[in-house]
């Protein structure tokens, strides 16, 4: 009996090594992603129609405690900026308020376990009650797995479901297979300034 018990007390060891390879792995492949990306961005910049700018950003694991960084967990984030919503409202003081939309971003994310998580953040602006979820793009178990060729589908996919979180793109059709968009409302009412009509 003691052999099983030994079996399943070096799982620990199997489990830890395999930690080990996973992290190493996306050490490998971070910088490789990072800079794919950086030239992904450069070339949107220079060539896409609207300008609402691409950037990618460089984050790693960060413990409240002690105000410190872990290394050998950085995580890349491929965003978009900013849009006006071409919606303005003014009040009889002359003040307003104009609305954009937050750029959507899209995050190789390491994880405890050393797989690589990519999530969506979507679009989002103040007219919106609440943060719209996350989106679970892919998992790698092995982040060896990663090159350019799964980074830029991975990019076309996320890019193209951000869209349609955007104002921008709610109106637009979409394929079959995807869920209609939540609609974000604007609140009407009837004020001093609105034309009454009979």
């Amino acid at each position: 009996m003691f052999d099983e018990i030994l079996r399943v007390a070096n799982m620990y060891e199997q489990g830890m090594e395999r930690v080990k390879r996973r992290r190493d792995q996306w050490i490998d492949k971070y910088e490789m992603i990072r800079d794919h990306l950086k030239a992904m961005a450069q070339y949107l910049n220079e060539n896409a129609t609207y300008k609402q700018g691409f950037f990618v950003d460089t984050l790693h694991a960060f413990n409240e405690d002690i105000k410190g960084t872990s290394a050998r967990m950085p995580s890349v984030t491929f965003r978009s900026g900013s849009m006006p919503m071409l919606v303005t409202f003014r009040n009889a003081m002359g003040e307003k308020k104009t609305y954009s939309e937050e750029g959507f971003s899209i995050s190789f994310n390491p994880t405890i376990t050393g797989e690589v998580v990519v999530l969506l953040q979507p679009h989002y602006s103040d007219l919106d009650k609440e943060m719209p979820p996350l989106v679970n793009l892919a998992v790698f178990p092995e982040p060896a797995e990663l090159n350019v060729q799964v980074v830029d589908e991975i990019i076309a996919k996320g890019m193209e479901e951000a869209y349609y979180t955007s104002f921008t793109g709610m109106g637009a059709e979409q394929e079959q297979n995807q869920q209609p968009q939540q609609r974000t409302l604007i609140g009407f009412r009837r004020h001093d300034t609105t034309e009454k009509i009979s």
